[in-house]
């Protein structure tokens, strides 16, 4: 899935890019106790909802 940054519907929102660092960088700052691979293995097994990446990082 290709993430369209001019593209601003609101439907993004809820959805997270394991490719895009700055996504990365976001729970990362949600989450300083978690590095960055603990949070791109959450994304992987999770899947690519926020709720669902929030919920497994818990």
């Amino acid at each position: 899935m290709s993430d369209n940054k001019n593209k601003q519907d609101g439907r993004d929102r809820v959805r997270v890019d394991l490719n895009d660092p700055s996504e990365v960088e976001y729970f990362h700052q949600q989450f300083p106790n978690k590095t960055h691979e603990q949070i791109k293995t959450a994304i992987k097994y999770a899947g690519p909802l926020r709720r669902d990446i929030e919920q497994y990082l818990k």
